[in-house]
């Protein structure tokens, strides 16, 4: 898999994605107005990577595999310097990608990134995920890649009308450094 940033041009694979992917991600996100159409969604996702690389915020990565499909996103998100050095790692993998281990591979490769000094890594510190209890393949992606359970948040996210329980992870540089 190649992780880069999302472009203009590829918006065509983007949208095939969330067509094939609508009902597996469905329980897991968080349900959109019936006035935001796909094609607004890649727009909104071009944005949030343009303006979070600007800001140093977010750091959102698309994988594509080598025949040119999308296989997921993949992005550290809320990245908080100063003596925080901390951030939320998130990703979704495509329907048609799903049970091949790209997911663990995409976070694996997000951990890299994330703890690997400047100018090449951003040189963090923690990294957390939060997870509902019900993402079997989330939670096992989380748990191959190191991170460790930390609690459950109750009611933490609010995923189509409903407020829902998260499982809480996290990863330091020094656990990473140890491996996953």
């Amino acid at each position: 898999m190649l992780l880069r940033a999302l472009t203009g041009e590829d918006e065509g694979e983007f949208l095939r994605v969330l067509d094939v992917s609508r009902t597996a991600w469905e329980p897991w996100t968080p349900a959109r107005a019936s006035t935001v159409t796909d094609a607004d969604t890649f727009r909104i996702e071009m944005e949030r990577t343009v303006r979070g690389a600007a800001a140093g915020t977010h750091l959102r990565l698309a994988a594509f595999l080598d025949n040119g499909r999308l296989a997921g996103l993949f992005g550290l998100n809320e990245i908080v310097r100063g003596v925080f050095q901390s951030a939320y790692a998130a990703w979704m993998v495509s329907a048609d990608a799903m049970d091949r281990g790209l997911g663990s591979e995409g976070v694996q490769a997000l951990l890299d990134l994330a703890f690997e000094d400047e100018p090449h890594g951003l040189g963090l510190h923690r990294v957390q995920a939060n997870v509902m209890p019900s993402n079997a393949a989330s939670l096992r992606v989380a748990e191959k890649a190191g991170f460790r359970r930390e609690g459950l948040a109750e009611r933490y996210l609010e995923i189509s009308g409903r407020w829902e329980d998260h499982v809480m992870f996290a990863v330091t540089a020094e656990e990473r450094a140890h491996g996953p």
